[in-house]
């Protein structure tokens, strides 16, 4: 899943109440940000393997330390106490330690059972909605559509272009991660992964103009 989770972040900032929509997306996307940089230092794996499941060519071998349920509400609690000390802001806090999880939750949903409960244990779950390609890419266009549309009806921001070029720019990069070409190695899935901070430094832009930028 990748617009899915950024459709929980838009659907979490229906206002202009902080957090920003930048920490929004940090926060759902927080696994999958630190996720690379293990990859790349030989932490956590993956590899290359067409037919994983219908929907994806990579296999997750390895990631308890990022996406294990353990370790999300690990990162759960770490960002939203991190933001707490640094704003005061129980609510904001609370919610994102709440977006955190919910990467987990859409992963248990949509993964084979590749995600581990801890680090310290072989069990693994997940759902496999991934294996239903049809009905996955309705529901998850469905809920990146509501997502988007509700955010840009309820925020106040003038830069409505750069939001929509946004938009538009996660649905093509979802749909080449869907129908694309198998990745040449998994490096390049590592690095590649790391350009999502691209997405949240544009989540800022869009709201930069705010007197709070958090």
């Amino acid at each position: 899943m990748f617009i899915g989770h950024f459709a929980i972040g838009l659907l979490a900032k229906k206002n202009n109440a902080l957090p920003s929509l930048a920490m929004m997306f940090i926060a759902v996307q927080l696994l999958d940000l630190i996720w690379p940089v293990l990859v790349l230092f030989g932490i956590e794996s993956l590899s290359i393997d067409p037919g994983n499941t219908k929907l994806t060519h990579l296999s997750f071998d390895y990631y308890p330390y990022s996406h294990s349920l353990l370790a999300a509400s690990f990162w759960s609690v770490l960002l939203g106490t991190c933001y707490f000390l640094f704003t005061k802001n129980r609510k904001g806090s609370l919610i994102l330690g709440g977006l955190v999880m919910s990467h987990w939750i859409l992963d248990f949903i949509t993964h084979r059972p590749d995600l581990p409960l801890s680090p310290f244990t072989e069990t693994k779950v997940g759902l496999g909605l991934w294996n239903y390609p049809i009905l996955e890419i309705f529901l998850e266009l469905l809920v990146f559509g509501v997502g988007a549309i509700l955010y840009f009806k309820s925020a106040n921001f003038k830069r409505k272009i750069r939001f929509w070029i946004l938009i538009i720019f996660l649905l093509v990069v979802h749909l080449m991660n869907l129908f694309g070409p198998p990745p040449p190695n998994t490096m390049a899935v590592a690095w590649s992964a790391n350009l999502m901070w691209i997405i949240i430094i544009w989540a800022w832009w869009i709201e930069r103009k705010r007197s709070i930028s958090l």
